[in-house]
């Protein structure tokens, strides 16, 4: 499946009416929200993955990415992570990832989630701000046995579960 990912903008609109996935949540914000989210209130900017390879574009998923703070107690079982200083750690949250529903199985999922760890570290490396977490809320025990398979560290038992995974082994001191 020939992939190619965008930033969500005005011109995406005919695209999102046809997606599909299990979880409703993720369905009504692609439609609802995420775009005013992204061009209006800067709360969240998305990233579709379009398919074209039907010769119609169509989208297969999408991810958002925002940003976060976590609060220095949820994380004191964390080694790396407790010896910080008692202050609210800054992240960037995987707000949202979802593949329609038509394309599951096929890896769309762990193909996500790593160009959204790509513009993270990107982000972290080069970028005006610093931060230490990518961070996610697993919406289900599926969705949090996919983000644990990546490497998150889940800090509660109950869904949804937010989930942290420490960057500074990845991007180096």
């Amino acid at each position: 499946m020939p992939l190619r990912i965008e930033a969500l903008g005005p011109a995406h609109r005919r695209l999102l009416a046809d997606f599909e996935n299990q979880h409703a949540s993720l369905v009504e914000y692609l439609k609802r929200f995420a775009l005013r989210h992204a061009k209006k209130d800067l709360l969240a900017r998305t990233f579709l993955a379009i398919d074209d390879a039907s010769g119609r574009p169509r989208l297969a998923g999408y991810f958002s990415l925002a940003t976060v703070s976590v609060d220095r107690a949820s994380v004191e079982r964390q080694p790396n992570l407790n010896r910080l200083a008692r202050f609210p750690i800054p992240g960037i949250l995987l707000a949202r990832l979802a593949v329609d529903a038509r394309v599951q199985g096929q890896g769309l999922g762990r193909y996500l989630f790593e160009e959204a760890l790509g513009l993270t570290l990107q982000l972290a490396k080069t970028g005006p701000a610093a931060f230490r977490l990518l961070v996610t809320d697993a919406i289900d025990a599926d969705a949090a046995r996919f983000y644990e398979r990546r490497g998150l560290v889940p800090l509660a038992e109950t869904y949804p579960c937010r989930m942290v995974l420490d960057l500074l082994p990845i991007v180096g001191e």
